[in-house]
């Protein structure tokens, strides 16, 4: 709770003002120990979203693939979304209570199978709701926004036969779940860019800019060599400003938690993705793998000190780890089917309860 104003009164009021004052800070402290007590309770516990067939490893994924939670650490597996689609691209809310992410259950007849729209559920997987056709959502530090692209004229398609995949008029959009849950407003456009694909967005950690990808809308969907990343004011109230300038694909940038780097796939000595990293304007990029496979979907750990990744093992997408660096680079799931699309982030807990 904070003080909206200062008013300065004299005389005969001076008496009613510190009663007033103390009054008011008699409740303000009551209710701080309250909040602090009832928040006692909990803990925010690294945890980290994902995409798993392990379940049903022989079909196909764009069917088969649920939501998996686990502890930061890879251990404490399980699932949290059943059905018979396909649900992706989870991201845990700041606050560590709730999950948007992706799921094809709502695509009409003729539709691609990647066609996706947003959901809401808690952070157990209940209470799943639909938000908004559109993909990869990001929320804000305040847990109260969702960031994601979608088609601007709400008809497009997937333009390739990835998850997630961008149509051929993405935008980037804004919601306020409270907001569109109860009807009361709809996304709002902040790119609104007829000539390029803006897609993948992430929201900085101080709520002040969100990262995106943008490439040509003529450029091969396949490997784009326009796609760049670029950071956007988070309210639309600034242009884009362009932060790599190559001629190679950039995908899937993601903030660190302090705010000062961005960890990005990167098309660098060849067909196949590594992964990079950057200052958060663009300078000082060092590339973190390099070998012959797709490294992608790359994530930091809360206390930035790792990141994860999924690549391709024996055809299989697995969960990689390795320091911020790119040292000690090692397999964190090896199960049958995929594992993949990680989210690091933090989950609300019971104390004393190893998962909530």
């Amino acid at each position: 709770m904070s003080i909206a104003r200062l008013v300065i009164i004299t005389g005969k009021f001076t008496a009613c003002l510190v009663a007033a004052v103390l009054g008011s800070s008699v409740l303000v402290s009551t209710a701080r120990i309250g909040a602090r007590a009832q928040n006692a309770n909990f803990e925010l516990r690294s945890t980290v979203a994902f995409v798993s067939t392990q379940h049903d490893p022989l079909t196909d994924p764009l069917l088969a693939a649920e939501i998996y939670l686990m502890d930061g650490d890879g251990t404490n597996v399980r699932r949290i979304t059943f059905n018979a689609d396909g649900d992706g691209f989870p991201s845990l809310s700041r606050d560590g209570k709730k999950i948007v992410f992706d799921s094809n259950r709502l695509r009409g007849d003729g539709e691609p199978p990647n066609t996706s729209d947003l959901f809401l559920m808690e952070s157990d997987g209940s209470d799943q709701r639909h938000l908004v056709r559109g993909s990869s959502g990001t929320w804000s530090p305040d847990s109260k926004n969702v960031a994601f692209h979608a088609s601007a004229s709400g008809a497009g398609l997937p333009i390739k036969p990835d998850p997630g995949a961008a149509t051929d008029d993405s935008d980037i959009f804004v919601l306020n779940v409270d907001d569109v849950l109860s009807g009361n407003a709809a996304p709002r456009n902040l790119t609104n860019n007829d000539l390029a694909i803006d897609d993948d967005p992430d929201w900085s950690p101080d709520g002040q800019t969100i990262a995106f990808t943008s490439h040509d809308r003529q450029d091969n969907p396949i490997n784009s060599v326009t796609a760049e990343i670029y950071t956007m004011s988070a309210d639309g109230s600034s242009p884009p400003q362009r932060i790599t300038f190559n001629n190679e694909e950039e995908r899937s940038p993601d903030w660190s938690p302090e705010g000062t780097r961005i960890v990005f796939s990167c098309r660098r000595g060849g067909a196949d993705f590594e992964i990079c990293t950057m200052n958060a304007d663009g300078s000082n990029q060092q590339q973190l793998t390099n070998n012959t496979v797709g490294d992608l979907t790359p994530t930091w750990s809360r206390d930035g000190q790792q990141i994860m990744f999924h690549r391709p093992v024996a055809g299989r997408l697995q969960l990689f780890v390795m320091n911020a660096d790119g040292t000690n680079q090692h397999q964190l799931s090896n199960t049958a089917g995929i594992n993949a699309f990680p989210n690091w982030g933090v989950l609300r807990v019971h104390i004393g309860h190893h998962s909530q």
